[in-house]
């Protein structure tokens, strides 16, 4: 895990988010009974509680373009690097 990014890309937004102290935005992949797959950019809270933004792209190219001009300015994180603040299961040897 040596890589090292600033803004999401088509590399890393399966396992990297923007994290500010209260929020998380990611992006998610779904499908729509009209297209067969869709990206969706979706703000929450930490816990998955409360969504506060949700838009969907067609493509994954526009939906790198809107979360990073949305949320690039939140520090990035990778979800495969154990949480140093939280050492729990997210940092067991099993994930």
């Amino acid at each position: 895990m040596s890589e090292k990014w600033n803004t999401l890309t088509s590399d890393n937004w399966t396992f990297c988010q923007y994290k500010s102290l209260k929020l998380k935005a990611f992006i998610s992949l779904g499908g729509t009974p009209d297209q067969d797959i869709v990206y969706y950019v979706t703000c929450t809270d930490l816990e998955d509680k409360k969504d506060f933004f949700q838009t969907e792209y067609p493509e994954l190219l526009h939906a790198l373009e809107d979360i990073n001009k949305r949320y690039g300015h939140w520090p990035l994180a990778d979800l495969r690097a154990p949480d140093e603040e939280d050492a729990g299961c997210g940092s067991c040897s099993a994930h």
